[in-house]
């Protein structure tokens, strides 16, 4: 079984109703480790040599953030910037290569507004493209992401149907 390390990106997490349903679901999991970005970085200034060796140790990395103006947290972006360093990630060395790259993401509106006809216009998948590249750049594995529609609107049957359906999306990741 893959080890999976979850890394949360999530600003206000201990207001979340969502993502905390979400992490609750899947914390004990065998083979999954939750990194809360936040907790360790309030300040932003990320240890490359520890994110890193997490990178090295797992065979998946799954990022989960809601998505805020139709991207991810600052955090996420410093993270990258930080960690994702020349003959680590990209360069004369590709250390992660194979590994598999994973989002998970909460959106406040619904399917029809991530839509062409939409008031966003896009798909959510859209909007996570430089994620793509960034898979792609690192030759790690994109996998298609785990998306959780009206977040604020989401009745607690509804919320116990998407952790499920998120411990069926992990289990699936690490395979």
């Amino acid at each position: 079984m893959k080890k999976i390390a979850i890394q949360l990106v999530h600003p206000n997490y201990r207001e979340s109703r969502v993502n905390k349903a979400l992490i609750k679901a899947v914390e004990n999991l065998e083979n999954v480790t939750v990194y809360n970005l936040y907790e360790k970085y309030p300040n932003y200034k990320i240890d490359v040599e520890e994110e890193q060796k997490i990178l090295l140790d797992n065979d998946v990395v799954l990022f989960q953030f809601p998505l805020y103006w139709l991207s991810s947290p600052s955090l996420l972006k410093e993270w990258f910037d930080s960690t994702l360093t020349y003959n680590f990630a990209f360069g004369e060395q590709y250390l992660l290569e194979g590994k598999k790259f994973a989002i998970a993401t909460t959106a406040g509106s619904g399917t029809k507004e991530y839509h062409h006809e939409g008031s966003n216009k896009l798909p959510v998948e859209e909007f996570l493209n430089p994620f793509i590249g960034t898979a792609s750049y690192t030759k790690m594995q994109y996998q298609d992401p785990f998306v959780t529609y009206e977040t604020f609107v989401l009745s607690d049957e509804q919320l116990d149907l998407a952790s499920q359906n998120y411990v069926k999306y992990i289990q699936t990741l690490a395979v």
